[in-house]
């Protein structure tokens, strides 16, 4: 049985997309199975449907001003302060997060939706996925002048649930991406890697999933875009084939970033 209804929620949207993916356009759905759906949701069992559809949000449209790049992202920083939208999804004293890191950075590593930890922090990355991920950018060689990372949104989707998680919708991606986007555009990195499903989604779409996806090169805008795991999946799945197949997607990085590679790192996690 799964205890966590943020878990049973990803698992059912994973099985609806593997039928989708069989050719399976329809399903039925039972009037008891739409009251269980509802409630792990967080609505009421009587309530109807359309109660949980998202409002109209449409995605903002603005165009920064010129200037450096620090002046870029302070003009940016104005006008998510002042979103109406994103200030309807703030609490307390949480202010709409922004990437951190290097303006001149070679890449850009997009993430989750900030998590209640990350917003008290401030930034993104905050806690153990963040802990793991400075420790796979360390054995990769890529300097603090070389990244800067960024939440795939700049608020915390309110959880419908006590586990206080789950991941966002399509709307909330479509509305915070020109907020990501203007800060890919401002750093203008040689390379983009979505770290996760979450950041995949939003940059190029739900297809393909992000186990098939992982290991290739999209293209985004331009821009070489790598999607690869979490750190959060590693945590959650620490096995040494799911370690392998994340520092071999970084291994590629750092080719295309022409980092040096010895043949220690290339053997970092090796399952044979």
């Amino acid at each position: 049985m799964i205890d966590d209804p943020a878990e049973a929620l990803d698992i059912l949207l994973e099985e609806l997309k593997r039928q989708k993916a069989a050719g399976v356009r329809r399903i039925s759905v039972s009037d008891d199975s739409l009251s269980t759906l509802k409630s792990l949701v967080g609505g009421p069992p009587s309530a109807p449907v359309s109660t949980f559809k998202s409002g109209g949000m449409d995605p903002p449209i603005f165009t920064l001003p010129a200037g450096t790049k620090a002046e870029r992202i302070q003009a940016l920083r104005q006008l998510v302060d002042a979103c109406v939208e994103t200030k309807k999804h703030l609490t307390g004293a949480h202010r709409a997060l922004l990437g951190h890191g290097s303006l001149d950075a070679k890449v850009v590593f997009v993430g989750e939706a900030p998590s209640l930890e990350e917003m008290e922090a401030g930034k993104a990355f905050a806690g153990a996925s963040g802990e793991l991920l400075q420790k796979i950018l360390g054995a990769a060689a890529i300097s603090p002048a070389d990244y800067y990372l960024v939440p795939v949104m700049v608020w915390r989707p309110e959880p419908p649930t006590q586990y206080g998680k789950r991941p966002p919708t399509a709307r909330e991606l479509a509305f915070n991406l020109p907020y990501l986007r203007a800060q890919v555009d401002v750093v203008a990195p040689r390379i983009v890697v979505a770290l996760g499903a979450q950041a995949f989604e939003a940059l190029h779409g739900r297809t393909p999933s992000i186990t098939q996806a992982r290991g290739q090169w999209f293209d985004l805008s331009g821009v070489p875009l790598m999607p690869t795991y979490h750190p959060n999946y590693l945590l959650h799945n620490p096995s040494a084939s799911a370690k392998r197949a994340v520092w071999e997607d970084f291994l590629l990085v750092m080719e295309k970033l022409g980092l040096p590679i010895s043949e220690k790192q290339r053997g970092f996690f090796a399952t044979s």
